[in-house]
């Protein structure tokens, strides 16, 4: 081998081997003080791109799993609020049981008091879980099909990365449990309208009252609605009047938008426009101007006035164990004066109702009459209690087609549409009972969705830890590979230095060549 001054092989050599040693030592101590395999793209492009979907999935999951449990947490609070609307209908069902009894002797109207307590209670348990209001309402927030976003699968948009809980229709208010306008107090009526008022009503419109006051007369007031007035408008306008609140008389809105009017007492009530779209159809189907329907009475008989051109006296006899008049009756007389169509027709029943109210006997036994055709041609008896009205023999000869056609029984509850005392109760029963199967069908809905979003939460975990197990193997370093490497690479630096010290040391030899 030849000797030069000019080039040290073996240091160029030994410096190339030095270098690559430091450089395989650098990257053993970046990977042991990283604790990661690849530190940069070049370390593994082909494993880092894996790695990454795979560090990509476990932040979705854990994000889903967040979603999860905030979506588990939501319907755990909804159950909460259904539980306690299920004690409520337990306690809803004990006082309609209550009522229901022949033998309660207690007040009714108590009993249903309390009921309306339980079911406003009902609404704002309802309303507080986001179950109380129609779709899109904060009240009915959550009344709708709910997706939570959990992930896990390749595409974001399919269908097995969320978990749907179908919350629709699950409205659990007094509302939308069908509890409006129950009653188990003592004989209350309510009247409906013919007309959807939901959007609203079109016209001006008068609705006239007649309740009965506390010494027995027939007082009357009237409330006047204004036209465009939305529906929340014309409930508010008859709930805050003071004749209205005086007179026991509630206003709401039923499920088919039509205005509901109930009272525990007797009352009348007529609109100053005829049934159509304009108006709210109070008085019925059909009905004219004036028309007046009467409810809140326990019995009723409605009889036509004919006209005619004889006069005379009529009288009618009242009788009833209920009304005191079990063995004998009470006998109301009027005159039959003419009473041709029109004026003279609205006067004759103004005064055949003015003598039954004007009675003193009457009146403390409760019973009363009351116009119901705007035309006169109409009266109705009412009553809490059972009664019997018959015309009797009349004084002086009275044309037969100038009487009050003649009077039958009633039967119970005959021409009122009632929901109090016992048949309310047992009313108010069945639609509790309904309304408990459809919160159980609600409950049941509720029940899956904790189900199903605790399923998935486990499986995301578990995909979880596979994903960062997988994504691991790409990206961690082998620890104890690495130190031993690192342990090795020391000492093969150690000996490179060494080497390379005596590489630099081995052109002094030239020197005695030349001495």
């Amino acid at each position: 081998m030849s000797v030069s001054l000019i080039n040290n092989l073996a240091s160029s050599s030994g410096q190339s081997k030095l270098a690559a040693t430091s450089n395989q030592l650098n990257k053993t101590l970046q990977r042991l003080s990283s604790g990661l395999r690849i530190n940069k793209s070049g370390d593994d492009a082909a494993g880092l791109a894996i790695a990454n979907n795979f560090r990509s999935n476990v932040a979705v999951l854990s994000q889903g799993v967040r979603n999860a449990n905030d979506g588990l947490s939501t319907l755990q609070i909804i159950d909460g609020g259904l539980n306690t609307v299920s004690n409520l209908l337990d306690r809803a069902a004990s006082l309609a049981s209550q009522s229901a009894s022949g033998t309660f002797t207690g007040d009714r109207s108590t009993l249903q008091a309390e009921l309306g307590k339980v079911f406003g209670e009902i609404t704002r348990q309802a309303q507080n879980i986001g179950l109380g209001g129609v779709a899109g309402s904060d009240e009915g927030r959550f009344n709708r099909s709910i997706n939570v976003f959990i992930g896990g699968g390749a595409n974001a948009s399919a269908t097995g990365n969320s978990v749907g809980v179908d919350l629709s229709n699950s409205r659990v208010d007094a509302t939308g449990l069908q509890l409006t306008g129950l009653n188990i107090g003592q004989g209350t009526g309510s009247v409906t309208g013919a007309q959807d008022i939901s959007g609203g009503i079109t016209a001006a419109e008068t609705l006239s009252f007649q309740t009965v006051g506390s010494s027995g007369q027939i007082q009357s007031f009237s409330v006047s609605l204004s036209a465009g007035a939305s529906s929340s408008n014309v409930l508010d306008t008859i709930n805050n009047d003071a004749n209205v609140q005086s007179a026991g008389v509630k206003a709401t809105i039923d499920t088919n938008g039509k205005l509901t009017l109930a009272s525990a007492n007797f009352f009348a009530v007529s609109s100053s426009l005829a049934d159509g779209a304009s108006q709210t159809g109070i008085a019925g189907p059909g009905s004219a101007i004036g028309d007046t329907v009467v409810t809140g009475a326990a019995n009723k008989v409605t009889k036509t006035i004919s006209g005619g051109a004889a006069s005379g006296t009529q009288t009618l006899s009242f009788t009833g164990e209920q009304i005191g008049y079990a063995n004998s009756s009470k006998d109301v007389s009027f005159s039959n004066a003419v009473a041709a169509a029109g004026a003279g027709l609205i006067a004759q029943a103004g005064a055949i109702a003015g003598s039954v109210n004007n009675d003193t006997s009457l009146r403390e036994a409760g019973v009363f009459a009351v116009r119901t055709k705007a035309d006169g041609s109409e009266v109705s008896f009412v009553s809490l209690k059972s009664f019997n009205v018959a015309v009797s023999s009349s004084a002086g000869a009275v044309n037969a087609t100038n009487n009050i056609d003649s009077l039958q029984t009633p039967t119970a509850a005959a021409g009122a549409t009632l929901t109090g005392g016992e048949a309310g109760a047992k009313t108010a029963l069945t639609a509790i009972k309904a309304a408990l199967s459809t919160l159980g069908s609600v409950q049941g809905k509720v029940g899956a969705g904790q189900n199903n979003l605790e399923q998935a939460i486990d499986l995301a975990s578990t995909q979880i830890i596979n994903f960062q197990a997988a994504e691991s193997a790409i990206r961690d370093a082998d620890v104890a590979a690495e130190a031993s490497n690192m342990t090795r690479l020391n000492t093969l630096q150690q000996a490179g230095v060494a080497a390379l010290s005596q590489a630099n040391q081995s052109n002094q030899a030239v020197l005695s060549l030349l001495r």
